[in-house]
């Protein structure tokens, strides 16, 4: 991606951050996901180490966004219940 990119969403885990990222990548939007070093090298997904920044084109985010925001608006079809709670949305720094 040589643009503008946006942190969509901040989650925790590899689980979640693989999850956002295929979501995103079957909508097709590219996406890049950033995380922690020592988290990488240690493989913990606890707590800061655990936390992954989903980031894609400017030019989508919105998207990208609501994308991720149905998705995880939606029940789950399998229990009935409420999905996981999904993505944070970035703070602003």
């Amino acid at each position: 991606m040589s643009q503008e990119i946006e942190c969509v969403a901040v989650v925790y885990g590899l689980l979640q951050g693989d999850l956002c990222r295929s979501l995103l990548e079957a909508n097709g939007i590219p996406v890049l996901l950033s995380r922690e070093a020592a988290g990488s090298a240690y493989r913990v997904n606890v707590g800061l180490f655990g936390r992954i920044e989903v980031y894609v084109p400017a030019s989508r985010g919105e998207e990208a966004k609501q994308i991720l925001a149905e998705r995880f608006s939606q029940p789950d079809p399998d229990t009935a219940a409420p999905a996981d709670e999904g993505p944070i949305p970035p703070t602003e720094s």
